[in-house]
């Protein structure tokens, strides 16, 4: 179960706005905005296969989040499928502050993990501590598909001005893959031929200081990207012998996933400003908390 997820992008100055001395404050868009519900069911998979100082593990995770809401203020949205209207195409739409729509997102969360175990600690029969080092690649990606009505006009926004559709219905696809390097353990309870409990945690992170030319992020013009990613795990499972060769076990976890950072213009010349006129520098923040229980055989 999804029970947390937040996320939202603030524009804070515009290169071209500070050129010619025009005063324009930027606007804040979060998840809040589409009223999507926190509390959402996820379904997923694991795999793991472990040898005596590496463990390969697979997870791959579903959720489907849904809203049906009202625009609290004029929503301006640069879109990736464009929506025609009486025989053009536009990649910008607006939703009018007070228009109901509705909007959906099935996500995808896949997790490629590495788990360097050197070492173990076994100070009797009963207690196993094997702590390890994670190398792994995280990936949280969705399709998105927002209905506003039928489109039923055009209105202008931003200098240069920026033809938007008002109203329609756009889909597309929108995620981010990042390495990630941490440290976690496992400590296991219990004799081998009992009943075990296994408590479990991993901290990983990944820090990106760089140009979008080098990272899958899409814009109009190369910035610079600043990019934090934070994630923990904490989990506790109890196994029960089924034979010497296999074992059921359940448990459950909570998983905590944070990226945010700044994507900011590069430094350029006056003359290229003016000409590039690109759009607001921006913060964003998309957090996402998920606590679910789990079960399996392992042989």
């Amino acid at each position: 179960m999804i029970t947390g997820i937040e996320g939202e992008v603030t524009e804070t100055v515009r290169p071209y706005y500070e050129l010619i001395g025009q005063e324009s404050e930027g606007a804040t868009y979060s998840l809040e905005d589409l009223g999507l519900s926190d509390d959402v069911p996820v379904f997923g998979l694991e795999a793991v296969k472990s040898w005596k100082y590496l463990t390969l593990r697979l997870r791959a995770a579903y959720f489907q989040a849904d809203a049906d809401s009202t625009a609290t203020r004029d929503y301006y949205i640069g879109i990736s499928n464009d929506i025609e209207y009486q025989g053009r195409e536009y990649d910008h739409m607006m939703i009018p502050s007070g228009d109901p729509f509705t909007a959906s997102l099935d996500s995808g969360l896949c997790h490629l993990d590495f788990l360097i175990t050197p070492v173990s600690f076994r100070p009797d029969d009963s207690l196993e501590i094997v702590p390890w080092i994670y190398l792994g690649l995280v990936g949280v990606f969705g399709q998105y598909d927002l209905d506003a009505g039928p489109a039923r006009g055009t209105t202008t926004y931003e200098d240069p001005p920026v033809e938007y559709v008002i109203g329609g219905q756009t889909d597309g696809w929108a995620g981010v893959g990042v390495p990630a390097l941490g440290v976690g353990g496992e400590m296991t309870l219990g004799r081998s031929d009992g009943v075990r409990l296994v408590l479990s945690g991993n901290w990983s992170i990944f820090r990106y200081d760089g140009s979008t030319e080098y990272f899958p992020i899409e814009t109009r013009h190369e910035k610079d990207l600043t990019l934090n990613y934070d994630n923990y795990e904490l989990a506790a499972r109890l196994e029960f012998p089924l034979s010497d060769s296999m074992d059921f076990f359940l448990g459950g976890a909570y998983v905590h996933y944070r990226f945010d950072g700044e994507l900011n213009a590069k430094e350029r010349d006056p003359e290229d400003i003016e000409e590039l006129r690109e759009k607001f520098d921006k913060v964003f923040d998309f957090r996402m908390s998920s606590l679910t229980g789990f079960a399996g055989i392992r042989f």
